[in-house]
């Protein structure tokens, strides 16, 4: 079940981003593993009712912030641009656990972003990840996503600051 994450499961949200950290530094993937995301930021986006969180039997198995406003790191993008410059939702932050890699949790994630989006007639999206990272590549792209470019992370953001840029119009 998906379903807006509560406060007081911060300790299983974190838990999940530090093992995410983990997984990716395994597999030579130069996302999460610095300070960001951090506790204050998930926190924020759960007080703004944005970030989600799938569970079975009480455990949370995945995690999904979906953002409404302007992403200032989408501002400018590199070899490529935007579909549109219209209203869109930022999917950030999603995660599953090692366990349920494999059975479309992710994908039922952004599924549920894009339903969404939709009762909140918003029809775009915009996703981002590191360009090592062939999982989230091949994913999104299965969904329909499409490579629009690159973006650069905030300037004060340790280690590779590049990712690849991706967009559906539902």
């Amino acid at each position: 079940m998906i379903r807006q994450a509560r406060l007081n499961e911060f300790d299983q949200i974190w838990d999940l981003r530090l093992k995410t950290s983990k997984l990716l530094k395994q597999r030579g993937i130069d996302q999460w593993q610095y300070h960001l995301p951090d506790q204050k930021t998930i926190e924020n986006d759960i007080e703004l009712n944005e970030f989600f969180i799938y569970e079975i039997d009480n455990q949370i198995i995945g995690m999904i912030a979906i953002k409404s406003g302007i992403e200032d790191t989408y501002l400018k993008i590199y070899d490529g641009s935007w579909s549109k410059d219209i209203e869109y939702l930022t999917i950030h932050r999603l995660a599953v656990s090692a366990g349920f890699l494999g059975k479309n949790v992710a994908k039922e994630l952004i599924l549920f972003a894009h339903q969404l989006a939709k009762k909140k007639n918003i029809n775009y999206i915009r996703i981002d990840t590191h360009e090592d990272n062939r999982f989230a590549i091949k994913l999104f792209e299965s969904l329909g996503y499409s490579l629009k470019g690159y973006i650069y992370l905030a300037e004060n953001h340790v280690g590779d600051r590049k990712r690849l840029a991706y967009d559906i119009l539902l």
